[in-house]
């Protein structure tokens, strides 16, 4: 009977120890960030950042106006934070409050070679072994990282550019969607004959000038794959061969067919040359479909796209451009707040909530896809990324750009000077930002 009474008793500890140490254990569980958060939103308490303010200086134009507010306000909803986003469009100003440690809690901004030209391993939070990074796509991890660190998560869709087309003026003068340089020209020349300008293009405006070159990216890497790695030694250059003067030669054959108000035109009058079929082509990129769709509802119908065509047919494909990202100031007292923000952005309730104010037309760097059916617009600039013909942008893919291209390329298309006058000038551009970066050495 003694027995039976002290194996009670010692059972009776055991069990008195298994409930505390396993409320130790519940309540340590309990105490981690994320369960801290789930808790207090069952229990409708106050919000996990209450009290918390980001700011954020945003200097991208990725998405049309309002989209990244409206993404940033539902977040507000969701943490409890407060949000203060500041537009900026001049590079001195970002540049500028880096360099006076005015770095704000995020910064939305390029990615690719303006990136690199930021220093971001003095700035920004390192996202390398981050979890919520897993899922991006290759391409974009090169364009946001520098040295091998990953230092932001992509802002939206990445963005095509090639050739918008009336399709009125097509079905009217009998044109085919081109498939190789020559039959663009000679579409182009058909229209010119009934005084309708072949190609808009607003060589004032700061990316409409430089497209014609940039889009046509695809053609130099396609006919030389290691273009871009030489390019980056210095052991290539655009002006010392074929394929990069072959580029340049190609934009000057464009200047015939441009309108007549090129060099004073702006871009909205450009946009309403091509609705109103007072030019036959524009080169730009596709998140103008997004904004078209807002502003001119079904009269988009009118609007095809294709790539900017090579000199032959299987050279043909879309020069694209990753996104801009969002970075992670590495000194804020908001680290968690800045994480937790970012992470939930690029996650499908993120995109859900981004792609809910518009339409996107290029493809997502996590695999997102949005839910809303595409219109006929944006299926013709996603067959190209279907068919796997699509390249990034040569300015993604080195860490330097030339900082004159826009001056450069204005100066060609108002004939200042020739084609291999301005490889000549593009190189020697390059060839500055690739000193200061420690390359061509």
């Amino acid at each position: 009977m003694r027995k039976k009474k002290v194996g009670i008793g010692i059972l009776g500890i055991i069990l008195i120890l298994a409930v505390f140490f396993g409320y130790l254990s519940w309540r340590s569980e309990k105490d981690t960030p994320a369960a801290a958060v789930e808790e207090k939103e069952a229990k409708g308490e106050e919000k996990p950042f209450e009290g918390i303010t980001l700011t954020i200086l945003n200097h991208s134009s990725a998405t049309p106006d309002g989209v990244f507010d409206k993404t940033c306000e539902a977040a507000e909803e969701k943490f409890g934070f407060d949000i203060e986003i500041e537009s900026c469009s001049e590079d001195t100003i970002v540049k500028t409050r880096l360099a006076t440690g005015q770095c704000p809690d995020l910064l939305v901004y390029n990615t690719g070679s303006l990136l690199y030209s930021l220093h971001p391993e003095e700035f920004f939070m390192d996202l390398t072994d981050a979890p919520f990074v897993e899922n991006l796509d290759e391409d974009f991890i090169q364009a946001a990282s520098v040295d091998g660190v990953l230092y932001g998560i992509p802002q939206s869709d990445n963005m095509g550019c090639g050739v918008y087309y009336n399709k009125e003026l097509y079905e009217k003068y009998g044109l085919q969607v081109p498939e190789t340089w020559e039959e663009f020209k000679k579409n182009m020349d058909v229209l010119q004959r009934q005084g309708i300008a072949g190609l808009g293009i607003a060589l004032r405006d700061l990316v409409s000038v430089q497209l014609p070159f940039l889009a046509d990216n695809y053609q130099v890497m396609e006919k030389n794959p290691e273009f871009a790695r030489d390019y980056c030694d210095g052991t290539s250059t655009f002006a010392g061969t074929k394929e990069g003067l072959r580029s340049w030669e190609r934009y000057e054959e464009l200047i015939p067919y441009f309108n007549e108000d090129a060099t004073s035109c702006s871009m909205k009058e450009l946009q309403k040359k091509l609705f109103g079929n007072q030019i036959g082509h524009m080169v730009y990129f596709t998140n103008l479909i997004p904004e078209w769709e807002e502003k001119y509802g079904d009269a988009c119908e009118k609007i095809g796209f294709f790539a900017l065509p090579g000199d032959e047919k299987e050279y043909t494909g879309m020069t694209v451009w990753p996104s801009n990202g969002i970075y992670g100031n590495k000194k804020s007292k908001n680290k968690e707040a800045i994480e937790a923000f970012m992470a939930w952005y690029i996650s499908d309730e993120g995109m859900d909530v981004l792609t809910s104010f518009y339409q996107p037309a290029g493809i997502f760097h996590t695999g997102y896809q949005p839910r809303e059916e595409q219109s006929q617009l944006v299926t013709e600039t996603r067959k190209y990324y279907q068919e796997g013909n699509v390249v990034s942008a040569l300015e993604y893919l080195i860490p330097m750009k030339g900082i004159n291209c826009q001056e450069i390329c204005n100066k060609l298309g108002s004939g200042q000077i020739t084609a291999k006058e301005a490889a000549e000038a593009y190189d020697e551009d390059c060839k500055k930002a690739a000193l200061q970066c420690g390359l061509w050495s």
